[in-house]
């Protein structure tokens, strides 16, 4: 589905201007990472595109709807949101009871509330606590039930703001597992987050913001090819790019694959 921000400045009553005339465009089914220093503005953006927040000036499009004519509720039905802290999600007393809230609240069918609801907890590895409070979980556990959660509606955008924080190695390839799934499926995914090494496995192309405005959209290895201003916004670009750029090679290689591809290629040059 298609998102489309057109100029939108925004300004909390604080008077604290988060937003100063953004304009972006995300295609349907892209895998788009949102980064950039705390404050620039990356949650705030993505908090108008489930109208959580109203544009002051501007306008913001998810398909043929603008948010600001649409409550948060109607949202829901396009964009499912994974907040940065679960704890503000997360608020019945059994994980599958708060998997279901969400397709339930679509009013999709008990049948199909039950297919979706099980597959998003085996997802996410979460079927063997489906009857626990999500408050008796650790920290990884309450995010990965907030993750199924948003997987539970079947939007056909996700936003995920800092899905990594606080997962071990096994829970960070079940996310890209679903992340990848979500992509094969069409759907458009956001990903805000500071970990540049998931991001640069996981998403297509990124967003940098700084001081409320974007000033970097390139597809990933392009973006990861701006050293000087990565290093300039305080990002250190992930291990494997910093590898290829240590071997000489050319292009940045994103994964580990990428940068044998590159080594082979070089050799066979040679």
């Amino acid at each position: 589905m298609l998102i489309q921000v057109e100029q939108v400045h925004f300004a909390y009553p604080s008077g604290v201007n988060a937003l100063n005339g953004v304009s972006l465009v995300i295609r349907s089914g892209e895998r788009v990472g949102l980064v950039g220093e705390n404050g620039s503005g990356k949650s705030t953006l993505a908090r108008h595109l489930n109208g959580l927040l109203r544009p002051n000036v501007g306008r913001v499009w998810v398909g043929d709807w603008q948010t600001a004519e649409h409550s948060p509720a109607q949202m829901a039905r396009r964009v499912a949101y994974v907040f940065q802290n679960p704890d503000e999600q997360l608020f019945r007393r059994r994980v599958w009871d708060e998997v279901a809230f969400g397709p339930q609240n679509l009013g999709h069918t008990p049948a199909q509330v039950r297919a979706q609801v099980e597959q998003a907890l085996a997802s996410l590895e979460l079927s063997p606590v489906s009857d626990l409070n999500p408050r008796d979980l650790g920290y990884s556990g309450r995010r990965r039930v907030a993750l199924a959660s948003a997987l539970a509606m079947h939007t056909p955008v996700l936003v995920f703001d800092e899905p990594t924080a606080g997962l071990d190695d096994g829970e960070l390839a079940a996310l890209s597992e679903v992340v990848a799934s979500l992509h094969q499926q069409g759907k458009t995914v956001l990903t805000i987050s500071h970990d540049l090494d998931f991001l640069a496995e996981n998403v297509d192309r990124l967003v940098l913001m700084r001081h409320g405005e974007v000033v970097l959209d390139a597809p990933a290895p392009q973006f990861f090819g701006q050293r000087g201003l990565l290093e300039h916004v305080g990002l250190v670009p992930p291990q494997m790019v910093r590898l290829s750029q240590s071997l000489g090679q050319p292009k940045p290689g994103l994964t580990v694959e990428e940068v044998l591809g590159n080594l082979g290629q070089e050799q066979s040059i040679r």
